[in-house]
């Protein structure tokens, strides 16, 4: 059994508000450079990724204050969170092929049906920040692309720590680096919603 301390679980949130603040700014950028049809699928993927990892938190909240073990809250990330990052990979490709047009701008730990899940979150959230950090580089915005570069990395790092045993200590390190990688992509996305603006006015 998986042993969670109040704090851990407090901390856990952190990595959730600022994706959360990151896909504010890639919604505005959706807006700008793409409309609300594009801006609602950002949206949409958002919520679902970010849902997934709040409600995650929550279930760690209530069992570590042995309030209650509502396992389904954990259960429900994988569930949501792979057809999030798939939204949000449609999203990001559809505004890089704008980009195109206009130049000028290890065995796993894990429940067996979860791993097709955890397959495509995977592939679409490195996906996604693969093709932000090239809009980035091609937005001529280094810091922005370097903060999607952080998120793109915390993938891989949390995919090779997910088949460790997961102690008390290596889950400290695991939500030090979900935090990292969501303050990273956080900044990408301020970073590259200024740019856009800039270019619009």
């Amino acid at each position: 059994m998986e042993t969670y301390t109040i704090p851990m679980a407090i901390f856990d949130f952190l990595p959730n508000i600022a994706f959360l603040v990151g896909a504010f700014f890639l919604v505005k950028i959706a807006v700008l450079v793409r409309g609300r049809p594009c801006s609602r699928m950002v949206m949409a993927g958002a919520l679902l990724v970010a849902l997934g990892g709040i409600l995650k938190a929550t279930w760690k909240f209530l069992y570590a204050a042995n309030i209650a073990d509502i396992h389904l809250f954990s259960e429900l990330q994988f569930i949501l969170l792979a057809p999030g990052f798939f939204g949000l990979l449609i999203a990001v490709i559809y505004l890089a092929r704008n980009q195109a047009k206009n130049s000028h701008f290890a065995a796993f730990a894990i429940a067996p049906w979860k791993l097709p899940l955890l397959f495509v979150m995977t592939i679409t959230s490195l996906g996604a920040y693969g093709i932000l950090t090239y809009l980035s580089f091609r937005g001529k915005v280094p810091m922005a692309a370097i903060g999607f570069i952080f998120a793109f990395v915390g993938v891989l790092l949390m995919g090779g720590l997910a088949s460790q045993p997961q102690t008390v200590s290596l889950q400290w390190i695991e939500q030090s680096i979900n935090t990292l990688a969501n303050f990273g992509f956080a900044m990408g996305c301020i970073l590259l919603y200024q740019n856009y603006r800039l270019k619009a006015c």
